[in-house]
This record gives C-alpha cells, sequence and structure tokens, in this order.
C-alpha cells in the first residue's frame, strides 16, 4: 500500500530499529536500580536526555521522557498550573485534542478560557491574542504546527506577548520537531513536547521540556509522575537515534518534500478543489496538505484512495477515530459542509515521485466524476478559486 499518512505516523528507521535491538540486548538492566546494571542503564538514559535536549537548546536536567505527545502536552499544562498565578487560560483553536480536551477541566476548577480562531492564513490570530490577554493569564497553548494543514505558528512573536503579561507558554511541538530548527526554542517557552513516532522512532515514548520556575512544587500531580515510572531505556535510545537523524536530515528532507508538493500540484486537476494554504503569505510544512473536493465527503474520498491502495487521512488520527470534524476547519471557522469535505495528505521520508503520481491520478479521477455531476446552468463545470 502507498503510505501518505506520515502526520499520523511514521514506520521506525532502521537506525531506530538498530538502536532499539543493539540497546535492549546491552542495557536491560532498571535503570532505577542501585547495581551496576542499573547504573549503566541509568548512565545511558542520562545521556540520551543531554542530546534530546541539545536538539531544542535545553539541558538534560529539563528534559523529562513521557509515553508521548498527548502526555506529554498533559504533563506539561499540570506542572504549569503548578507555577503560574492568574486563572485564566489561552488556548488556540486548532490544538490537539489532548489540549483541546482541558477546556473543560480547566473551567471545572475555576479557570476563564479563551479560544482563538486562526486567521486568513491558518495561524492563530495574534491581534485577537493580544487582546484577550492581561494579568489573569496564567497559560497560554499553541501547537507550533498544526497536524492538518501544516500552517506554522510564530511562536517568537507569541512568547514576546507572553512575557509582558508572565504568562507561561506551553508549545506542542509534535509535529514540527525533527521538521523544523528548533535548536533555540528552549528560550521562548516554558514547557514543550515532543513525540518519537511522528520521527521514524518507536511508538510509546517521547520527551516535555520543562522550564524551571521559583514554585516549583515537587508534590504536584505531574512530578509524581514523572519521577515514578521505570525507563523503556531501549525506546529511549531509538527515539534518540530517530531524533538525531531527523534534525540532521532536516533541509534535505524539507527539499524532498517540497519537490513532492510541487509536483503533486502540478499532476492535479483544479476544478472544484480546495488546497488549504497555497499562498505566498502561508508558512507551512511542505508535508502536509489539507485538501477539500467540493461535494464530495471526505471519508469517501479517504475510502477511495484507501481502495486504489493508498492511505491518506480525513485529519489528525485522534479526531478520526471519534469521528470529529478536523480542529484545523473550526479553528479557520469553516462550514459544517467543508470541514466534512476536508481531506489530508502527509508525504514523509520514504515517499516518491510515483506514488505522489498515483495519488494524484487517483484524485483526478475523483475530481472528474464530481465535475460531471456538478454543472452549472450553462452546462460548464463549476470552478472554486480558494
Amino acid at each position: 500500500m502507498i503510505y501518505l499518512d506520515y502526520a499520523a505516523t511514521t514506520p521506525m528507521s532502521d537506525t531506530a530499529l538498530n538502536a532499539y535491538v543493539k540497546s535492549a540486548r546491552q542495557y536491560f538492566g532498571n535503570a532505577n536500580s542501585m547495581h551496576d546494571l542499573g547504573g549503566e542503564a541509568e548512565q545511558v538514559v542520562q545521556f540520551c536526555k543531554k542530546q534530546l535536549g541539545e536538539f531544542i537548546g535545553a539541558q538534560s536536567d529539563n528534559i523529562h521522557l513521557t509515553s508521548g505527545g498527548s502526555m506529554g502536552n498533559w504533563l506539561g499544562i499540570e506542572h504549569l498550573k503548578q507555577q503560574a498565578e492568574g486563572n485564566h487560560v489561552i488556548l488556540s483553536a486548532g490544538e490537539h485534542n489532548s489540549i483541546r480536551q482541558t477546556e473543560a477541566a480547566f473551567r471545572q476548577v475555576g479557570y476563564q478560557v479563551s479560544v482563538i480562531p486562526f486567521n486568513s492564513n491558518g495561524v492563530i490570530d495574534l491581534e485577537r491574542l493580544n487582546e484577550v490577554l492581561n494579568e489573569q493569564t496564567a497559560i497560554v497553548c499553541v501547537q507550533h504546527s498544526n497536524g492538518e494543514i501544516g500552517t506554522l505558528q510564530p511562536i517568537e512573536q507569541i512568547s514576546k506577548l507572553c512575557a509582558e503579561y508572565q504568562a507561561l507558554l506551553h508549545v506542542d511541538a509534535v509535529q514540527s520537531f525533527g521538521k523544523v530548527d528548533l535548536s533555540n526554542i528552549a528560550d521562548l517557552v516554558d514547557s514543550l513536547s515532543v513525540s518519537s513516532h511522528k520521527v521514524y522512532g518507536p511508538k510509546g515514548v517521547g520527551f516535555l521540556y520543562l522550564k524551571d520556575h521559583p514554585k516549583y512544587d515537587s508534590a504536584s500531580m505531574a512530578q509524581k509522575w514523572l519521577r515514578g515510572n521505570t525507563v523503556d531505556v531501549p525506546s529511549v535510545v531509538a527515539m534518540t537515534s530517530a531524533c538525531e537523524e531527523a534534525v540532521e536530515r532536516i533541509e534535505e528532507e524539507h527539499h524532498n518534500q517540497s519537490q513532492l508538493r510541487a509536483l503533486f500540484k502540478e499532476s492535479l486537476i483544479e476544478p472544484n478543489v480546495i488546497q488549504f494554504f497555497e499562498g505566498e503569505k502561508s508558512i507551512q510544512l511542505p508535508s502536509i496538505i489539507g485538501m477539500a473536493i467540493e461535494h464530495m465527503e471526505g471519508q469517501y474520498v479517504m475510502l477511495e484512495c484507501n481502495r486504489h491502495n493508498i492511505a491518506i487521512s480525513t485529519g489528525s488520527a485522534c479526531d478520526v477515530r471519534y469521528q470529529q470534524s478536523a480542529n484545523a476547519m473550526n479553528a479557520l471557522q469553516m462550514g459544517e459542509e467543508t470541514a466534512r469535505q476536508f481531506f489530508r495528505i502527509s508525504f514523509g521520508r520514504y515517499t516518491t515521485y510515483d506514488e505522489v503520481k498515483q495519488l494524484a491520478a487517483c484524485l483526478n479521477t475523483l475530481i472528474e466524476t464530481n465535475v460531471l455531476n456538478e454543472v452549472n446552468s450553462d452546462g460548464q463545470p463549476t470552478i472554486v478559486e480558494r
């Protein structure tokens, strides 16, 4: 099957697989044990944390191992709740569900919650963010790269706005890590989450960056979890190897995926097609393309592609599982019809030109069928430009 759903997950690279097998054989001791085998495993873990920290400009003591991006988001927010003052929280409307689902929990314990939509370029509305920030704002949560349309948020500008009000900033970097340079991002944020399986590492492991704060509370729920688990040493080693490889290949893969995107765009016929944020003002990952074919359900497009042995998605896997509209569509304030038509294509390290051409051919067949079924009174196809 042609796999074009890399934003959902990636296959493990040979580098990560080899690192996993080698470390599983050599460092099988419990890193919490006091004997020599445990000490060796702990040394490996500390070395990995040092490397992971270097990728984002952080010290190893600020790196905490997690079970993945969702757990990292939750733990990061729980930690910041212990540090921050104020009773106001700001979320972007396009956040991953692991963050959007905290909205109700915040309200239940007395926080006011503001949800900021995207602007016409697919990023958080900075003017609106500036308007709602105030002295009571405790935490701002922003996903660096949206996993459904690939747009990148201006973290440096957001960080400056937060600093004016001493609001703490949590950034979900699950989609952006290993795809853009984050070597200095630790200076801009108070917590940041990364997931291994988005960068060709194993599932079930990730890391969380936490900046130290004066009100550090070692009794908090987040700190108890972070300190109390048995470390999966082979997965940590494999994740670190995958992260290192991804960071080293950022420019190469950005170039390759930009070429794949251009080829796809050239190969696709245009009538009745919406491609989200192809304009010059939008900054987005070249690997993620959000699309819609007018008058055609996104789920139908996905199933037709699947029937032709091509794997794509109708949005974040966490949303699709519960048949929810893509959060990006809600953040863009798209109507229900457009939200239902949305589907996502995401390229990766192993995507080939031939696979992109096969995808375009499959979609072209669907588009041509759609045009034949949707004609205006003059008998001409209805072409929609977005």
